[in-house]
């Protein structure tokens, strides 16, 4: 019984460590992975995941440089709000209502829906 129960408990330590190899260093999703969920949540097409990989590399490298330079920040948000209007572009209006929807969803960190909005180019 006791082997059982060591056996268990390394199986669902070492799945643990498995999950940790999705993610870039500090918890950062890497283009790919994104990619791969906008394209299930969203049913993106071949070439909308083709328009959209440039985009979200571009999304990656201005995120990266607030955090290494928070001095731009307001330069880069205007940047990213220029990718918002580039993302409004390649889905249609039901994808990227869905997708507003999941990243207001997801930002539970104090972001909320209006500034999403805002960032993706779509004031009102």
């Amino acid at each position: 019984m006791k082997r059982l129960l060591i056996i268990a408990l390394l199986a669902v330590g070492l799945t643990g460590f498995a999950q940790e190899g999705k993610k870039k260093k500090g918890g950062e999703v890497s283009t790919e992975m994104r990619l791969k969920k906008m394209t299930e949540e969203l049913a993106l097409n071949a070439d909308q995941q083709k328009k959209l990989t440039p985009v979200l590399e571009e999304q990656a490298a201005i995120k990266k440089a607030i955090k290494e330079n928070p001095d731009s920040k307001e330069e880069n948000r205007a940047k990213m709000k220029e990718t918002g209007k580039k993302l409004k572009e390649i889905l249609t209006p039901e994808q990227f209502e869905k997708w507003q929807a999941n990243m207001s969803k997801g930002k539970g960190k104090g972001q909320g829906e209006a500034k999403m909005k805002k960032e993706a180019g779509t004031e009102e």
